[in-house]
């Protein structure tokens, strides 16, 4: 009896001593390139693949089943990237000169993906909570974006081409849904979010338009399309199932939105 009880023992000894066995792969090409990762769990996966001159990759990862691909190419690019949980994933590309991408999940089951290809980008995901997802895509020079989630299943896209432009996005709650791209220069859109099942959705196309969605409640939609310049566009929305759509063409246009209440609807249609 006591061989069996011995026997079992050594079994979960070894399950329990494999479980823990978390995986790094570093590859570096090229000059001056840093790595530093940092593993503390159960079966946590890193991969870092750095080509070209002088860039800089921290991971820090601390719970279980957590993932980060980082992949780098070009000159002086810096990810940090930061997973305390289960089951996280992370992944960072960067292609080009100087973008700085950072990255901080805290929780179960959140993603991030963010692609930067140019110089100077500049991107920031912080996720609190459980499956939130972030995507972050610029092309460009100088574009910055951040996404800040907590809560549970919020999502957040952030498509930037061009140069010189900024999108935030704050999310509070469940189920939010928050979509901004731009293309052009200089343009700014800022969306906040708590509440639950909200949509905002910022279209900028051309340079120096503003747009700002602040929403909260439940259900409530917020669209802003502009297509021009110097054009400034402001939604609040302030209980359930309001729906505001402002569409600007032209140039330096303005629009103030405020809904208050249940099922209110409104369409701002300017042009030159």
């Amino acid at each position: 009896m006591k061989k069996v009880v011995f026997g079992i023992s050594a079994m979960f000894f070894a399950i329990f001593s494999f479980s823990q066995a978390n995986l790094s792969v570093v590859n570096q090409t090229g000059l001056g390139n840093m790595s530093d990762v940092d593993q503390d769990g159960l079966l946590n996966y890193s991969n870092v693949d750095q080509f070209g001159a002088f860039n800089s990759s921290e991971v820090d990862q601390d719970g279980a089943y957590n993932a980060s691909e980082v992949d780098q190419v070009g000159w002086g690019n810096e990810s940090e990237v930061s997973q305390l949980g289960w089951f996280n994933s992370s992944d960072v590309n960067q292609l080009g000169i100087g973008n700085e991408a950072s990255v901080s999940q805290i929780g179960i089951g959140n993603d991030s993906d963010i692609d930067q290809f140019g110089v100077a980008n500049e991107a920031s995901v912080v996720q609190l909570g459980i499956t939130n997802e972030a995507d972050v895509l610029q092309i460009g020079l100088s574009n910055s974006a951040s996404a800040l989630q907590i809560g549970e299943d919020n999502e957040s896209d952030q498509f930037q081409f061009g140069e010189g432009n900024t999108a935030i996005a704050v999310q509070l709650g469940e189920d939010n849904y928050s979509s901004q791209t731009q293309l052009g220069e200089d343009n700014m859109g800022l969306t906040l979010q708590n509440g639950e099942s909200n949509v905002s959705m910022q279209l900028q196309l051309g340079e120096d338009n503003m747009a700002i969605h602040d929403q909260d409640g439940f259900g409530n939609l917020a669209i802003t399309t502009q297509d021009g310049e110097d054009n400034f566009s402001y939604i609040e929305q302030d209980g359930a199932l309001n729906a505001a759509w402002t569409n600007q063409t032209g140039d330096a246009h303005m629009s103030f939105v405020n809904q208050t209440g249940i099922g209110n609807v409104s369409l701002v249609n300017q042009s030159n």
